[in-house]
C-alpha cells in the first residue's frame, strides 16, 4: 500500500492556480485543463488529453473545465508577492498535474490537493458555424479572444 507523507494545517495561508493575465498559449499553467465531455475520454483531468484553451470542436456532452492547485509548499510563507513562488505541483505525478509521490526539495511540505471541476453546458452552441477556421465561441470574463 502506498504510504503518503504527513499533511501539515496552518492558518492565514493564501493559494492561487493560473494566471488570468495570460494571453498565449506557451504561458499555461500544468493546472489548468478543458476537455469535451462526451468524446469517450475519461480518466484523470489535465492528462495528455485535455487542453490547457478551450476545445476548437463541438463538444457532445458539454466541458469539463478543471483547475488543480499545486501541493507542496516552501515551508515558511503564507503568501508572496506573486502569490504563486512559494507553492510548487509535486513531482512523480503519473497523471498530469494531480498530485504526486513526492515535492521538489525547495517545496518539502505537502498539503491536501484542491480540485475544481466545472461542468460547462455548451450543447446550444453545437453548430459548426461557431467553430470554423479554427476558432471557438467560448472565452473566459478576463480579456481573453
Amino acid at each position: 500500500m502506498l504510504q503518503l507523507p504527513a499533511l501539515t494545517k496552518f492558518e492565514g495561508f493564501r493559494m492561487v492556480a493560473g494566471n488570468p493575465a495570460i494571453r498565449n498559449k506557451t504561458d499555461t499553467f500544468p493546472g489548468i485543463c478543458h476537455r469535451c465531455n462526451g468524446g469517450g475520454d475519461g480518466s484523470a483531468p489535465c492528462d495528455a488529453r485535455d487542453t490547457s484553451e478551450f476545445p476548437l470542436k463541438m463538444c457532445p456532452g458539454g466541458i469539463r473545465a478543471t483547475i488543480i492547485f499545486p501541493s507542496c509548499w516552501d515551508g515558511k510563507n503564507l503568501d508572496s508577492p506573486d502569490h504563486q513562488s512559494y507553492m510548487a505541483y509535486s513531482t512523480g505525478a503519473a497523471m498530469g498535474a494531480l498530485a504526486g509521490i513526492s515535492c521538489p526539495t525547495s517545496h518539502p511540505i505537502r498539503v491536501p490537493q484542491v480540485m475544481y471541476e466545472i461542468m460547462l453546458g455548451t450543447r446550444p452552441f453545437n453548430n459548426p458555424t461557431y467553430f470554423e477556421g479554427g476558432k471557438q465561441p467560448f472565452v473566459y470574463s478576463f480579456g481573453d479572444s
